[in-house]
C-alpha cells in the first residue's frame, strides 16, 4: 500500500533538494571564537570587485563580534548595492544589476540580530530592549557570508585575510576560503532516497515490511520534526533581511520555500503511513476475526461429521447386534425344534449304518406285528355298518377260496403265536408306520364292497327257495 506513495514523495522528495541545491546562492560559513585583531584584513571579492569587511572588535563575547560583521556588511555594502539595483529596475532595466555580498549567523546571535531590527524600528518607543551581548554565544559564534551574483562575474567568490586570529579552521594568513554551495540543500533528497530505498525492501521482503516501514515512518517524522523547526526562522530570516534597517531587497528566498515544501512532503508521508497503519491493524483484527469464524466453522463441520460418523457406527452396531440376537433366536428355535421333531436330521442320516439283512428282516417282522396288532385293535372295536358289511363281504370272499396249499398256510399263520411287544413301543411304532399301509387299507376296503354287493344279492335269490 505505501509503495506507491513512497515512490512519489520520495521522487518530489530528491527532486525538491537538487532544486534547492543547484538554485542556491554560493555561501561560506566561518566559526569565530573571539574578536578579530584590529589590524587585520578581511577581504571579499568574486573577480571583479572586491569589499573589505568592517568590524568592531569586542573581548566580552564571539557573538557580539559577530553581530557586528553582519551589521556592518549588511548597513553597508549590501543596502547600498540593493537600493542602486531596485532603481535600476524601476528605471526599466537600463544598465547593469550588480552583484553583492550580504551576512547572516545562526542560534542565539541570529535572535539577537532580530532583536536589534525590532530596537531599530522601535526606537523611542517603550517597546525597545536593550541586549546583553556579552551573554550571548560567548565561546563562539558563527557567520554565513551569502553572495548574490547578479552581474556576469565568473568567480571565483573568496574570502581572504591576513591574519586568521581568532577564526576556528581557518587557512594559513595571506590564504583565502571559497565560497561555495552548502550540502545541507540536499537533506531533502537523502531523505527521499532513504524512503525509496526502504519502500523497496518492504516490498522485496514482506516478512520484514512492518519493521521496515515502521523505520521509514520514524525517519520521514524525525526529518518532518527537524525541517519544521527551521522554516519559521527561515521565513523570519528573509524577512528581516529586506526589512529595515537592511532592506537587502534581492535577498533570496528559496532557503525556506524548500524547506517548507521539504516539510509538508514529509507530513504527507507521515499522515499516510499513520492511516495505513491504522488499516493494517483493522484488517488484521478483521482477518483475525475471520479467521477464528472459519476455524469455529470447520470445527463445528468436524464435530458434526464426527457425531454423524459416531451414529452411524452405533446404528451399524446396532444391526449388527439385531443380526446375531436374531441369529441366536434362530439356532434356539432350531435347536428346539430339533429337540421336538423325532425325524432324523440329515446329520444323523449320514451317522447311520448301512442296513444289513438282519436289520431288514426284523423290520418285517415288526410290520407283521404292528399289522396284526392293529387288526386286533379293529376286532375289538364295535363294528359299524360299514364293518359288518366288510366282514360280510370278507367271509363269502374267503368262502370262494380255494382249498389247498394256501388255506393250510392262512390257518398255520393264524395259529403261529404272535409276539408279545411293549405297548409304548407298539404306540410310537403305529405313529411312525408309513402311510402305504393306510393307502393299502383303503384300497382292500374298497376292493371287497362289490364282493360284499355280490354275496347280499345271491342271498336275496336263494332264500325263497
Amino acid at each position: 500500500m505505501l509503495k506507491i506513495p513512497s515512490l512519489i514523495l520520495g521522487g518530489l522528495l530528491v527532486l525538491t533538494g537538487l532544486i534547492g541545491y543547484l538554485a542556491q546562492d554560493s555561501s561560506l560559513s566561518i566559526k569565530i571564537s573571539g574578536p578579530w585583531d584590529s589590524d587585520a584584513e578581511f577581504v571579499l571579492s568574486d573577480g571583479k570587485q572586491e569589499h573589505i569587511l568592517d568590524f568592531i572588535p569586542c573581548d566580552d563575547s564571539a557573538g557580539e563580534n559577530a553581530y557586528w560583521i553582519v551589521y556592518k556588511l549588511n548597513q553597508g555594502l549590501s543596502k547600498t548595492v540593493n537600493s542602486e539595483n531596485y532603481k535600476q529596475k524601476q528605471r526599466g532595466g537600463e544598465g547593469s544589476l550588480k552583484s553583492f555580498w550580504y551576512a547572516s549567523s545562526t542560534g542565539d546571535t541570529l535572535k539577537g540580530l532580530f532583536n536589534e531590527s525590532e530596537n531599530y524600528r522601535n526606537a523611542g518607543t517603550d517597546d525597545y530592549e536593550a541586549i546583553d551581548w556579552s551573554k550571548i554565544d560567548v565561546e563562539e559564534a558563527k557567520v554565513r557570508f551569502i553572495y548574490n551574483n547578479l552581474g556576469d562575474a565568473e568567480g571565483p567568490v573568496t574570502l581572504s585575510s591576513s591574519n586568521w586570529k581568532n577564526v576556528i579552521d581557518a587557512p594559513e594568513n595571506g590564504e583565502s576560503l571559497e565560497f561555495g554551495k552548502s550540502w545541507t540543500a540536499l537533506i531533502p533528497s537523502i531523505l527521499g532516497l532513504l524512503l525509496i530505498v526502504l519502500a523497496m525492501i518492504a516490498d522485496a521482503k514482506p516478512q520484514a515490511k512492518k519493521h521496515v516501514m515502521h523505520f521509514a515512518v520514524l525517519v520521514a517524522l524525525l526529518g518532518f520534526l527537524s525541517i519544521a523547526g527551521k522554516v519559521v526562522t527561515a521565513f523570519l530570516e528573509t524577512s528581516w533581511w529586506r526589512n529595515e534597517p537592511f532592506l537587502i531587497y534581492d535577498a533570496s528566498s528559496l532557503k525556506p520555500m524548500v524547506m517548507l515544501f521539504s516539510a509538508g512532503l514529509l507530513l504527507i508521508y507521515v499522515v499516510l503511513c499513520i492511516v495505513s497503519f491504522v488499516a493494517a491493524r483493522k484488517e488484521m483484527a478483521a482477518q483475525a476475526e475471520r479467521d477464528a469464524a472459519k476455524k469455529a466453522a470447520e470445527e463445528k463441520k468436524k464435530a458434526k461429521e464426527e457425531a454423524l460418523k459416531t451414529s452411524e457406527e452405533k446404528e451399524k452396531n446396532g444391526d449388527e447386534k439385531s443380526s446375531t440376537g436374531k441369529d441366536s433366536v434362530d439356532e434356539k428355535t432350531n435347536s428346539k425344534e430339533k429337540k421336538d421333531d423325532p425325524s432324523p436330521t440329515s446329520d444323523d442320516k449320514d451317522d447311520k449304518k448301512p442296513e444289513t439283512p438282519k436289520d431288514s428282516d426284523l423290520l418285517k417282522k415288526e410290520d407283521r406285528a404292528k399289522a396284526e396288532a392293529d387288526e386286533k385293535a379293529d376286532q375289538s372295536r364295535p363294528p359299524s355298518d360299514s364293518q359288518s358289511k366288510k366282514s360280510v363281504g370278507s367271509a363269502s370272499s374267503g368262502a370262494k377260496e380255494p382249498s389247498g396249499e394256501n388255506a393250510p398256510a392262512a390257518k398255520a399263520d393264524d395259529s403261529s403265536p404272535k409276539q408279545q411287544s411293549d405297548p409304548g413301543e407298539t404306540l410310537s411304532e403305529t405313529k411312525s408306520v408309513p402311510s402305504k399301509e393306510n393307502s393299502e387299507e383303503k384300497s382292500e376296503g374298497t376292493q371287497d364292497k362289490p364282493a360284499s354287493d355280490s354275496v347280499e344279492k345271491k342271498e336275496d335269490q336263494e332264500s325263497p327257495k
